[in-house]
């Protein structure tokens, strides 16, 4: 059986069959070159991701600033992830060291960020810019994170059986004591008399009133401290605890910066003491020291050991800071 022929290809047939095959191969070409240069954008990533997103009031998250897979050779970064330090109720408080991981020429940058609130309710971390600039055109490449929102709690008393809500202030009418205000005005009149006499017989001997402890403030607070760290029944009972760490801290700023701190609310005693805690690493630990104290005492709230060497801690820096700070003042005044 004889096959058939085809038809004659012309000069014409055979150039656009040529023509058409140029087109598709650079049809192809450049298909591959936006395909490469789209994998290699999207292989460049960044996150913000926390390892909780419920906390309780001064309790703390740990989020991860995350870059992945940066070629360090083409491109490097022009500006870095950042978190301001205060802003929308959370508070920064330690920032970790920027960590690289170099695996098959690609780089990941790592960075831990622990932040705090002191105010409930839902607090939102936006979006944030890390710029990439290639080495050799200059083109800049922005890289966004997702947001994230962090949930702050009130403490949680909602399982105690024996808990009972802190009621107002009532007013009491009060009766006059005629007897205290006559033992204050022989008071008064004894005190004119001793002044009196002391003016007389013109002795000018200074007055020193002894401490009832020997050393200095820090010294003695340090040392309450100390016997308060060790005791362990007072380490098994949290309200007990954290009532006789406030009071040592509170007795050694009434000495030392003759300021009424043991009468003053936690609030009070955050603005008596902030011109004293200029850093805000310092502040913001103490501080978070008061409001657990005051959970612990009035709210029952339970906290971990963890919790209890930590506020040891502070408590021990933040004498030693105030201590250090009234030397340099007093030295240089």
């Amino acid at each position: 059986m004889k096959e058939k022929s085809q038809p004659p290809i012309v000069n014409g047939q055979w150039s656009m069959v040529n023509s058409n095959r140029q087109m598709g191969c650079r049809i192809t070409t450049i298909f591959l070159c936006v395909l490469l240069l789209s994998l290699s954008t999207i292989a460049q990533k960044v996150s913000l991701i926390a390892d909780r997103n419920k906390i309780l009031i001064g309790e703390q998250v740990t989020l991860q600033l995350k870059a992945e897979d940066i070629n360090t050779g083409k491109s490097f970064l022009q500006s870095w992830l950042n978190i301001a330090d205060t802003g929308n109720h959370l508070q920064v408080t330690k920032r970790g060291p920027i960590d690289t991981i170099d695996i098959n020429g690609l780089t990941t940058y790592l960075q831990p960020i622990n932040i705090t609130s002191f105010d409930s309710g839902n607090w939102r971390i936006p979006s944030i810019k890390m710029i990439l600039q290639e080495r050799t055109t200059g083109k800049q490449t922005i890289l966004q994170t997702d947001s994230l929102t962090i949930e702050v709690l009130p403490v949680d008393v909602s399982a105690l059986t024996n808990y009972h809500e802190i009621k107002d202030i009532l007013d009491v009418q009060v009766q006059p004591n005629y007897w205290l205000y006559a033992a204050v005005a022989a008071a008064v009149i004894l005190l004119v008399i001793i002044i009196w006499l002391l003016i007389k017989q013109r002795k000018k001997k200074p007055i020193f009133v002894k401490p009832l402890y020997s050393g200095t403030a820090l010294e003695h607070a340090l040392q309450l401290i100390k016997e308060l760290q060790y005791d362990a029944a007072q380490k098994e009972n949290p309200k007990l605890f954290y009532t006789k760490l406030s009071a040592i801290c509170r007795e050694y700023f009434q000495d030392r910066l003759q300021v009424r701190s043991s009468q003053a609310t936690s609030d009070e005693l955050m603005l008596l003491l902030g011109v004293y805690l200029q850093d805000e690493k310092s502040r913001t630990a103490f501080y978070q020291l008061l409001r657990l104290s005051d959970a612990v005492k009035f709210a029952k709230y339970i906290p971990e050991s963890d919790q209890n060497k930590q506020a040891i801690e502070t408590a021990v820096k933040t004498l030693q800071h105030i201590d250090a700070l009234t030397q340099y003042i007093k030295q240089h005044a």
